[in-house]
């Protein structure tokens, strides 16, 4: 069962939460700068040495063409998964907040039930049971003025008593029980939030894939004879690649709406000292900047990987990136980056040669480097404000 203390934030719900939703969006940008960045000089350049007859013309554009809708269908596919992805980070914070509030309502009922029956219990044995209650020792005078039986009358009030601190027990028992159900379905929740979170990192995988395949049809258009370029399945598949662009904005400006549902996350004992340990190896490093890439990387060691772009272990470390940052972080001398204590060091490394611990400007440009996305940039630092705010790596 999680402590008073251990709850004391955790209404900032989750994502996670978790990086729900607004994973999507360095991602899908790369369906906009991608294609941008790509040149087609080389292909234009090996075309122009072979004579190209009409039908071959015809042929290339056509491709080119069936190349570009079906990038269009992938995308259709893509903004629908991406919707429902929303919905669901969506409902697994609110889900996450309704569950903390009842861990918290709970809590607090059960500990307030504690309390009053160790104030009763303290009342009726005080002074070996002489204190029993001022409306028992008023009953035991009225019983011995008017002559009545005043040991049957003790005996009678001791059962009365036996059968009240009994009630009292069963109260707590089921006090007790209510507070770990909650806590249960608090925990739940958290599990739900960071699922949610997963499977928005997924779909930026293959936004990303998607990405790619954009820019190489961009550049196969590009390398077109000019006799096939001229060709109306060339035209068209040129005007669709230009609406996909388009469509591509618009979702990145709809996932770039999630990025204010993400919160700092309560982080557990084990990974906010590891979150110290690293950032105490780089002067002027926040905790809980590695906290943050933490939670936004894996759910704090929840979501490991390996991603479909081939990131590893719980900071996402893509594995030539860790062949030339990776440190030894638990001392077993090898450097591992699925071990938490070897990633989270070497994440501190990777951020501290980037100037990571020089301030808030140099902090950005590291975060920069380590995910080339300005909503990753601006998501992270908040993030890591949030923590020294509320102090959630305080658990």
């Amino acid at each position: 069962m999680r402590t008073s203390a251990q709850h004391r934030t955790t209404t900032s719900a989750v994502a996670s939460l978790l990086a729900a939703g607004v994973v999507l969006v360095a991602f899908l940008h790369v369906l906009l700068a991608a294609p941008a960045a790509a040149t087609a000089a080389g292909g234009q350049v090996a075309r122009q040495g072979a004579v190209e007859t009409a039908a071959q013309a015809a042929r290339a554009a056509a491709a080119a063409g069936e190349r570009v809708d079906a990038l269009g269908a992938r995308l259709t596919e893509l903004n629908e998964a991406a919707r429902q992805q929303q919905e669901a980070v969506s409902s697994a914070v609110s889900a996450t907040i309704r569950a903390e509030t009842s861990a918290t309502t709970a809590r607090s009922t059960a500990e307030n039930s504690r309390r009053a029956q160790g104030r009763r219990v303290r009342a009726l044995y005080m002074a070996g049971g002489a204190a029993m209650a001022p409306s028992l020792q008023l009953e035991l005078w009225r019983t011995a003025i008017s002559g009545g039986d005043v040991l049957l009358a003790q005996r009678g009030q001791r059962l009365a008593v036996e059968d009240l601190l009994e009630r009292d027990e069963l109260a707590a028992a089921a006090t007790a029980t209510a507070d770990a159900a909650a806590d249960r379905a608090s925990t739940d929740a958290d599990e739900h939030a960071y699922e949610a979170i997963a499977g928005v990192r997924r779909l930026a995988d293959a936004a990303e894939v998607l990405g790619t395949d954009l820019a190489r049809a961009e550049n196969e258009l590009a390398a077109l004879s000019s006799r096939a370029r001229d060709l109306a399945a060339a035209e068209e598949a040129a005007r669709r690649l230009a609406e996909l662009k388009a469509a591509a904005e618009v979702a990145t400006a709809e996932a770039a709406k999630g990025t204010g549902k993400v919160r700092a996350r309560p982080v557990a004992a084990d990974w906010a000292s590891l979150y110290r340990d690293g950032a105490a190896t780089c002067p002027g490093m926040r905790v809980s900047l590695l906290a943050a890439v933490g939670q936004v990387e894996s759910g704090h060691g929840r979501n490991n990987g390996p991603s479909s772009a081939g990131a590893i272990g719980p900071m996402q470390f893509m594995p030539p990136t860790f062949a030339a940052y990776g440190v030894d972080g638990d001392g077993d001398g090898a450097r591992d980056a699925w071990a938490p204590s070897d990633a989270v060091h070497s994440a501190a490394n990777y951020l501290c040669a980037n100037g990571g611990g020089k301030g808030r400007d140099a902090e950005a440009r590291a975060l920069y480097r380590y995910n080339r996305a300005d909503w990753y940039v601006t998501m992270v630092q908040r993030i890591a404000d949030e923590m020294d705010t509320t102090g959630v790596l305080v658990r």
